[in-house]
């Protein structure tokens, strides 16, 4: 009798098998189909099976090296899995899952870190070739190069070692005026840019002052009232009449031209010279010119 993979024969009978998670609680019959049962707590079948019983978790994981990375149910066994620092040094029947971890191998100093360690294979080591080093004691730290103080501008302590770095002193002699002076240059400049701004800043004041009172001394003319501008009042011409009788005949003569006043009694009269002028102004009457009292 040939039976399906999902069945297996029993009293001459093709069984079907239960899913994983589940065991055989009662055989098929002639009339009755298979009775599966689920797992207790700690059992599980991780297979379609047909088994009598569910197989025992195992127990828990080793607190000192080990982790469970996956826990007991019905359907799976618990997985333990090797701390960090740890490899696996034994398995489970030749399976994935690990039984024993050992700590992985530290690298002193002098000594990198060639290949890293994982869950199944320790840390390889190696000395620090010529010009590196590894001050350090982990699983981790490769060799790194020496530090070159001339790189940096600086002079050479301490050459370094397979254990320990290079160690740097002070600025090298042909430039350790470079970084003061870089200073004492940007300091300087600093302070001329600022009294430059503070000039322009009063100059710029005092010519403002300047412009405000030549703008405030400026002359504004008067304006006169249209009425005067376009009819202004004729001057007048005031009539001087004179006496025809000579001097002589008079007690005394004042005669009055261009602002001046002369007065010649008759027996000083050949005393005086009087001014062609005034000889004008006696001979045609004075014509006045209008005056400021005569506008309107």
């Amino acid at each position: 009798m040939t039976c399906s993979e999902d069945q297996l024969e029993h009293n001459s009978i093709c069984c079907d098998k239960c899913p994983k998670g589940k065991y055989v609680s009662s055989h098929c019959t002639q009339t009755s189909q298979t009775q599966c049962t689920p797992c207790h707590d700690g059992h599980y079948t991780e297979i379609i099976n047909y088994m009598a019983s569910c197989l025992k978790c195992r127990s828990t994981c080793n607190a000192d090296s080990q982790v469970e990375t996956k826990p007991c149910t019905a359907e799976s066994n618990r997985e333990c899995g090797c701390k960090e620092g740890y490899y696996c040094t034994r398995k489970v029947n030749s399976g994935d899952q690990c039984d024993q971890c050992e700590p992985v191998q530290l690298c002193q100093p002098g000594y990198g870190v060639s290949v890293p360690p994982n869950s199944t294979h320790n840390t390889v080591c190696e000395p620090c070739p010529e010009g590196t080093f590894n001050n350090k004691t982990d699983y981790h730290t490769p060799c790194y190069n020496h530090t070159r103080c001339s790189d940096v501008g600086r002079v050479e302590l301490t050459r370094g070692t397979k254990a320990t770095d290079a160690t740097c002193g002070g600025f090298m002699s042909g430039c350790h005026w470079l970084v003061p002076a870089s200073l004492w240059a940007g300091l300087i400049l600093t302070i001329i840019v600022v009294i430059i701004g503070v000039k322009c800043l009063k100059c710029k004041r005092r010519r403002k002052a300047v412009i405000t009172v030549e703008s405030s001394e400026q002359f504004i003319s008067p304006v006169l009232p249209p009425d005067i501008i376009k009819h202004p009042r004729s001057p007048q011409i005031q009539t001087i009449t004179y006496n025809s009788k000579p001097c002589a005949e008079e007690h005394e003569c004042c005669l009055e031209c261009d602002g001046v006043s002369v007065t010649v009694d008759s027996e000083k009269r050949g005393a005086y010279s009087i001014p062609d002028t005034c000889m004008s102004f006696i001979s045609d009457p004075c014509k006045s010119e209008p005056q400021e009292d005569d506008w309107p």
